[in-house]
């Protein structure tokens, strides 16, 4: 084929990215190249280019052309394999020497893991190319990235004529036969142990005749013989033996984990390598860093006949592990127990004395087959006359263990076998008896038994009830359960007055908490003055506040608090704490809002103006108000207007005419004012109408702050706005009365000014309920006390300048020009330097003295102080002033909500509330909606606490988390017992309980024998 002609073809490629060149080579084709060298390396989608194509294909003419134009031969694939490792690995030895003998082949190129072709040429025994490799400059000690020489490979690989080849070519370039049979890779692993791992009989001889070290250790001090016992190659381990004179070097020698060779035969009970082994003199009771023997190792491991191997050779049964954990106890941690050994071996008297051994905790193999629910071992023990009353460490019995885990079976057992009942009653160090421990697990099945076979309601240490443990656990069938025998249990307290509906709610557990309240739970306060409603609250159990809320018994729980304890009103927790919570809870805030005790607290604790302006109490406040707080509001603010408006009206337009007349007799002026009022028969009646309108107005003013004496009591006189009434209320009386009977003295209309400036400013106090607007008027009152207490307690100051310059500048100088001169008036010129140079001041010396101590004390000092106490705390004041009129605003829906009738409330008040943020309105519905305080602000919720630092956002999310891994355990560990009961495998089966029980272990690290899945995978790996 002439490529040459139609070289714009070559550029071509196909689904494969293989080019023409590719196809051509691998066919037994003449090629004619002409200018081709850019399509001689070019590579498919695996990488290979067509010297690999020819390679696979033992396309030799193929290969010796490419070669020949320029072929790259060290080129990697993508499986990092070039044409050399190619040809190797499918022998092809004729291409092996092609590729070889061209100049630019390297021999030691590093393919995958490092592997040049002399080592891959070794792992698939391919001695021939072996020896060419040598022949053409290979090196035999290049290393993978393992660490392997080639002679690892070949050991590995069971590669017999291959290693043959590289020993003696090693002998040629002057290694020993022996140096080089016992080389090290990374792991101090030699050729022999890599030859027992490849389980090849023949290569493993190999090594033993060349010379191999059958002590050699790797990096874990294993011993080839060691691997040889773990798999169980017997052949291969009297091999290795056999090379050796003195057997007991090296039968009896440790690993990294002090085990010897019978230990590795025994964890996978090679019964009949072990037997071999002890044939030859091992130690049939060394101990291994976790204190096993042989024997307790293959007791852990179930391998029972090795067991029963061991046990004939008289292995030591009273050795025992780190946890002193002796053969017995093992054995009951293997399923089926104690069935796994014969019966003579139990009725030996070596072995019953294990029966009263302890562990490190004082556990008994009574106590641990209890603990797994082993029946048959137990009742096997019992036959054996062991104690029922030996007790651990911690003061448990058989009876405590087979109680907490929930083993019915073996509680039957047990009580059947006990003779004095004091052991069902008796406690643990911590006070609890059996009855507690099944309440606690909620094992219900147990707890019938316990209470059929007349167990008592005792208290532990810590004063718990079987009704407290079961309470914090949330098992509301033990509950009830509990209840039905013994009521008196329901408000029983422990030491710090917790009753069972406090660590009900503490925990969470909502359906414990309704069950306690159905059952008429008495709410009390714990010794931290704490309600069970606290303590859901404080511990963030959004579940049990939204029961308590939907109880019938809401009122009641969100009432219980002392008024004068550290713990303040739980509504107020709520809010902060779960404000999700309180939502659906506002009823019960807002009559506790406008008690007593809490408007008391309105000033003093600051957190309050937190909750109360938070974005749900907002918007609920806001509610009431567009319903029918700002529609009676504006009411009230028309049916005012009606007699401030004729008020108004009347100044303007009566003002008196000042008449001044200049006689001849006197030198000073004297002025006269005359009324401009006539009769009411010659009044306008414009006129007349605006005076009887102010008359009946304030006469209503004056009936209606009457009524609220009454209602209110001494309350009404602490309120100095009512102060504000009664004074424009009774200065427009005497305005108006002499104005009907035309009276022509001029006193009644200064009672007309007063009564005008009184009535305006009670105007604006009006505006104090609109949320725009209001809180201005509020931090003006606090500002304006303020400023007037601060003038009362310095006019000490002001009256002392007064008097000495009264007495220094002689009449020049009165209060009222002090009084002037304190906001910066001072006048100099007139009142002290013209004097001076006129020499009419009496005592200059002095006189400026005084001057510059007013100056800097009173225009300086005192002014600047009261500038700073009133608006300095501007923040404090602004924050008072919101805490106010949020309390006004609750007040008057308050008193709205209590004088409305049920009709119209059941008509305007909403039960539900729908926020569209981001609806847009015209610009003059927003200015009306602004100038009343119904601006529609977006609502967003700021948290009401400080932001959680990184270690808690991080244990949150890892409480989380674990929450989830608890529900699939709970899956996975009921779809397991479910697989179990269908392949009938014999254990004990444990009875339904209210909640989720993970299996605890008994130890914080057990051993993985002690799994208690162990029977369903052993069943599983049976029949297989």
């Amino acid at each position: 084929v002439a490529l040459g002609e139609h070289s714009a073809l070559l550029g071509v490629r196909d689904q494969a990215n293989a080019s023409p060149l590719h196809y051509a080579t691998s066919r037994k084709t003449k090629i004619s190249i002409c200018d081709l060298c850019e399509e001689l390396n070019a590579r498919d989608e695996e990488g290979n280019t067509p010297l690999h194509w020819a390679v696979q294909r033992t396309q030799r003419e193929s290969c010796a052309c490419l070669l020949d134009l320029g072929a790259d031969s060290n080129i990697l694939n993508l499986r990092l394999m070039s044409p050399l490792h190619l040809a190797v690995s499918l022998g092809h030895n004729p291409l092996v020497e092609l590729l070889l003998s061209h100049s630019n082949t390297d021999a030691n190129l590093m393919g995958g893991q490092g592997n040049t072709p002399l080592m891959l040429a070794c792992s698939v025994d391919n001695h021939e190319a072996v020896r060419l490799l040598f022949k053409y400059r290979a090196r035999l000690c290049q290393q993978n990235k393992l660490g392997h020489y080639p002679i690892h490979a070949a050991a590995f690989a069971g590669a017999k004529k291959s290693m043959l080849v590289v020993l003696q070519k090693g002998e040629e370039m002057g290694f020993s036969t022996e140096t080089h049979i016992n080389y090290v890779d990374k792991s101090f692993s030699t050729p022999l142990h890599l030859a027992v791992h490849g389980g090849n009989l023949e290569a493993i001889k190999l090594c033993i005749e060349q010379g191999a070290k059958i002590d050699q250790k790797q990096c874990d001090k294993s011993t080839a013989l060691h691997f040889a016992c773990t798999q169980g190659a017997s052949e291969a381990v009297k091999l290795m033996l056999s090379a050796y004179d003195r057997v007991c070097d090296v039968i009896n020698i440790p690993d990294g984990a002090s085990q010897t060779p019978l230990h590795k035969a025994t964890i996978f009970d090679h019964v009949g390598l072990a037997e071999y082994l002890i044939s030859k003199g091992a130690d049939i009771n060394s101990i291994d860093c976790k204190g096993h023997t042989p024997l307790l190792l293959a007791t852990s491991c179930s391998a029972w006949k090795t067991v029963g191997l061991l046990l004939t050779h008289g292995a030591n049964l009273k050795i025992k592990d780190k946890y002193d954990c002796n053969f017995l106890h093992l054995a009951i941690l293997q399923p089926k127990g104690l069935k796994n050994l014969p019966p003579e071996v139990l009725q030996c008297s070596n072995v019953r004395e294990l029966l009263g051994a302890e562990d490190n905790e004082g556990c008994t193999p009574l106590h641990y087959a209890c603990r797994l629910g082993i029946p048959e071992s137990v009742t096997d023990m019992l036959g054996l006359n062991v104690s029922l009353d030996q007790k651990s460490k911690q003061k448990k019995s058989a009876l405590h263990f087979a109680a907490e885990y929930g083993r019915i079976n073996t509680c039957h057992r047990l009580l059947e076998w006990m003779t004095c009942t004091r052991l069902l009653n008796e406690g643990d160090e911590s006070g609890m008896t059996p009855l507690h421990l099944a309440s606690r697990g909620g094992h219900i099945k147990v707890l019938e038994l316990l209470l059929r076979k007349g167990a008592l309601f005792h208290s532990d240490s810590n004063g718990w009830t079987c009704l407290h443990h079961a309470a914090a656990e949330g098992y509301t069938q033990t509950m009830i359960i509990l209840l039905q025998s013994n009521i008196k249990l329901l408000d029983q307290t422990d030491e710090d007055m917790n009753t069972a509906l406090h660590l009900a709610a503490r925990e969470g557990h909502a359906a414990a908490v309704t069950l306690l309240l159905g059952r008429g739970a008495q709410m009390t306060l714990n010794k931290s003055d704490a309600s069970f409603l606290h303590e859901a609250v404080l511990n963030g159990r959004k579940d049990v506040a939204f029961a308590v809320i939907h109880n019938e018994r809401c009122a009641e729980a969100m009432l219980l608090f002392e008024v004068k304890s550290t713990k303040r009103c739980v509504v107020m927790d709520m809010i902060e704490f779960l404000p999700e919570s309180f939502k659906v809870s506002f009823i019960y805030f807002f009559k506790l809002c406008i008690k007593e005790t809490i408007i008391k607290e309105m000033d003093t604790n600051l957190p309050l103006l937190k909750l109360l302006t938070h974005p749900v109490c907002k918007k609920y406040l806001e509610m009431k108000w567009n319903a029918y707080g700002i529609k009676v509001h504006l009411l009230n603010l028309a049916v005012y207007l009606l007699g401030l408006g004729p008020l108004t009206h009347i100044i303007h337009t009566l003002k008196p005419i000042l008449n001044t007349n200049v006689t001849h007799t006197t030198s000073p002026s004297s002025s006269s004012v005359s009324m401009v009022t006539t009769s009411l028969d010659k009044q306008c009646y414009l006129i007349t109408t605006c005076m009887f309108l102010i008359l009946a107005m304030n006469l209503y003013t004056v009936g209606k702050e009457l009524v609220q004496i009454v209602q209110q009591g001494s309350k009404y006189f602490r309120d100095v706005t009512n102060a504000l009434d009664w004074g424009a209320a009774v200065t427009s009386l005497l305005f108006v009365i002499p104005l009907l009977m035309d009276f022509k003295e001029t006193w009644h209309w200064e009672a007309g000014v007063v009564a005008v400036l009184l009535s305006w400013i009670n105007f604006l106090l009006y505006f104090q309920r609109f949320e725009r607007v209001g809180i201005y008027v509020v931090m003006f009152l606090e500002i304006a006390k303020t400023l007037l207490s601060i003038i009362v307690l310095f006019f000490f100051l002001l009256l002392a300048f007064a008097l000495a310059f009264y007495a220094l500048i002689q009449d020049q100088v009165s209060i009222m020009h002090v009084f002037v001169m304190m906001v910066g008036e001072l006048n100099y010129q007139e009142n002290i330097l013209k004097p001076f140079l006129n020499g009419i001041l009496p005592f200059p010396s002095l006189t400026y003295a005084i001057f510059v101590m007013f100056t800097f004390a009173v225009p300086i000092l005192l002014m600047n102080l009261m500038i700073g106490l009133a608006v300095g705390d501007i923040a404090e004041v602004q924050a008072n002033a919101v805490l106010k009129q949020m309390g006004m605003q609750i007040e008057l829906h308050t008193s709205l909500e209590e004088k409305m009738p049920y009709w119209l409330m059941k008509r305007v008040d909403q039960a539900s509330l729908t926020e569209y943020p981001n609806r847009a309105y015209g610009r003059k519905v927003e200015m009306f909606y602004a100038m009343l305080g119904m601006g529609h602000e977006r609502t967003r919720l700021s948290p009401t606490s400080p932001p959680s630092t990184p270690m808690e956002q991080e244990i949150s999310k890892q409480k989380y988390r674990l929450k989830e891994m608890s529900n699939v355990i709970e899956k996975q560990h009921n779809l397991l017992k479910l697989i179990v009961q269908k392949m009938e495998i014999s254990s004990e089966v444990e009875e339904e309980h209210d909640g989720p029980q993970l299996f605890q272990g008994y130890r914080d690290k057990p051993l993985p024998s002690q799994s208690k899945w162990n029977p369903l995978l052993r069943a599983l790996g049976a029949r297989k």
